[in-house]
């Protein structure tokens, strides 16, 4: 996804990986994802919680109300990204 663009090739791009509930991922499996995709940052969201918040899913489809969100550049971890966490959004609004 591309977030605040203002046409084509503009804007400012970031990957995001749905991670299903239980596929963890490793820090260095992210870390070598986010390295793959080679953009600014990657975001990795995973549902979390147990089901006991009313949502009969366990996965992306829609049910899960809850997410943990991670962001890596291509060589680490940072602590928070705007674009990536918008990009994430229109991700479970727009695609699942």
């Amino acid at each position: 996804f591309v977030t605040a663009a203002g046409g084509a090739y503009s804007g400012n791009p970031a990957a995001v990986v749905l991670v299903p509930r239980g596929d963890e991922l490793s820090d260095a499996q992210m870390k070598t994802i986010a390295a793959q995709m080679n953009l600014s940052e990657t975001a990795f969201v995973t549902p979390v919680g147990d089901g006991s918040d009313g949502c009969s899913g366990d996965n992306f489809g829609g049910a899960a109300s809850r997410f943990g969100l991670r962001w890596y550049t291509p060589t680490v971890e940072v602590s928070l990204c705007g674009h990536a966490t918008l990009a994430t959004a229109a991700v479970l609004c727009h695609e699942l």
